[in-house]
């Protein structure tokens, strides 16, 4: 036992913590903190120790956010997965509302006789094509498509990635433009968007016209 005081006293002016003396040893932490409340490390060693003592606290935090972090992502994973599978298949009523509202929110409206829609979300664009096509009944040589690029982008590789995402031939394209304002530039990152923003233009009165109806129409069952 002396032997073991002994050693516990030159660990601990190593440096050494009680955990690790412990081990070491095979002394109960009990024991050690009677054995040690008096014995006093040097400058030198105490930075030392303190120095572990704060990384191993920092690695302990660090795994527990990434514990955490990777608890959260997962149980967000689940509630997302849940929630989407709670919608069905939509149907022309379905799509007649969404399409309506999600014009209602990013669609041009000060004119009469055309409808457009600008975004660069793939899905979102699928989405609105699919409202002109299957609930606004829209004529194929009605629709047209207008890309704006950054400087980066070349304008054959923006229409025909569009394209693809529309099925609207690339010949209703119009020419590409560049634009991008100098606060733009300061704020989006180089190749943020890096098939531009689309823009689809029916000239339509009569669509037009239906599609603000259902918009008043659902505003006022508000």
């Amino acid at each position: 036992m002396r032997n073991d005081k002994h050693s516990a006293i030159s660990l601990r002016k190593q440096g050494k913590s009680y955990n690790e003396i412990s081990k070491i040893l095979g002394t109960p932490k009990s024991t050690l903190s009677l054995w040690l409340k008096n014995v006093s490390m040097s400058p030198k060693v105490r930075k030392k120790f303190l120095d572990a003592v704060k990384e191993r606290q920092s690695k302990s935090i660090t795994e527990f956010n990434k514990k955490q972090g990777e608890y959260a992502r997962k149980k967000a994973q689940k509630i997302q997965q849940d929630a989407a599978e709670m919608v069905n298949a939509l149907s022309k009523k379905d799509l007649l509302l969404v399409g309506s509202a999600l014009y209602w929110a990013e669609g041009f409206k000060k004119t009469r006789w055309i409808l457009a829609f600008t975004n660069s979300d793939p899905l979102m664009i699928k989405l609105i094509m699919k409202f002109f096509r299957e609930v606004c009944e829209v004529t194929e040589e009605k629709i047209r498509g207008n890309v704006q690029i950054h400087p980066n982008v070349t304008p054959k590789q923006a229409i025909s990635y569009w394209s693809k995402i529309t099925k609207i031939p690339q010949c209703q394209f119009l020419k590409c433009y560049t634009r991008l304002s100098p606060s733009s530039k300061q704020k989006r990152p180089y190749n943020t968007l890096p098939y531009g923003t689309l823009r689809i233009s029916i000239y339509d009165s009569k669509i037009t016209n239906t599609v603000k109806g259902w918009i008043q129409g659902i505003s006022e069952k508000i």
